[in-house]
């Protein structure tokens, strides 16, 4: 548990991560912690205890570890004195009632949901592995955030379908796979969870792979926002996604 201290560098962190443009980082480091051993006015050792699922994809990635160690020193200015004095740990699971049988559980019911088949080649290329939540696969804790609300408001979704038009024999081109296919009152479209602010092109090159066989409402969403405002993105989808209602 972290204390006030802890908790405002945690915050001032991944605030900073937003505000110069790592927003990707700063979704991974939300449920992060700040683990400071001594007073703030005599700290040797600061350490980032990452979650279990995160931790792979930070530590794995040398641009992404200097980033918010960098970070860290920006804001610890004055307080650490070495590279050594940043630790990036695994954060530690706390331990539940029957954690075991839960366990047991998620291996037997997710050992291969049949879904999310493009996400995990592209992860399998950087030795990564898809999120699991309630027995569905997820390519960010994002993602996970939007399921959750279309669940609570019991909206049909498909989360990373696997979606195939045969149109050139080339499965990476007739093989699309859109972050969530959503369906109500008969009415089709898809949610697409934003983390590439600068993939405009291949974003409608995609949106009109969809359109061309007549599903258009297609809305992008940042992760940021999608994570830190699941309700407010559903709700503003839904009421787009009505007016396709024919």
């Amino acid at each position: 548990m972290m204390d006030d201290l802890e908790a405002s560098i945690h915050r001032t962190l991944v605030q900073y991560l937003v505000d110069i443009g790592f927003r990707e980082m700063a979704a991974l480091l939300i449920d992060a912690e700040i683990a400071m051993p001594r007073n703030f006015d005599e700290v040797i050792l600061v350490a980032l205890d990452i979650p279990p699922a995160a931790y792979n994809f930070v530590t794995g990635n040398e641009a992404y570890e200097e980033a918010i160690k960098q970070s860290l020193r920006i804001i610890l200015k004055g307080r650490i004195t070495s590279d050594e004095d940043i630790l990036m740990r695994v954060k530690l699971v706390e331990v539940e009632e029957n954690w075991k049988e839960v366990i047991r559980n998620i291996i037997v019911n997710t050992k291969d949901p049949n879904q999310a088949s493009v996400t995990e080649i592209l992860f399998a290329k950087d030795q990564k592995q898809p999120y699991l939540y309630n027995e569905m696969k997820f390519a960010s804790k994002s993602e996970i955030r939007i399921a959750q609300e279309l669940e609570k408001r019991k909206i049909l979704f498909f989360p990373l379908p696997l979606a195939v038009r045969n149109d050139t024999g080339k499965r990476f081109i007739d093989h699309r796979e859109p972050d969530f296919l959503v369906c109500k009152e008969g009415v089709w479209g898809i949610i697409e969870v934003a983390f590439h602010p600068n993939r405009f092109e291949k974003d409608v090159e995609k949106d009109s792979w969809f359109k061309k066989s007549g599903i258009l409402c297609v809305q992008h969403y940042p992760a940021e926002r999608c994570y830190e405002r699941p309700s407010q993105v559903v709700e503003e989808f839904l009421q787009i996604l009505s007016q396709y209602k024919r």
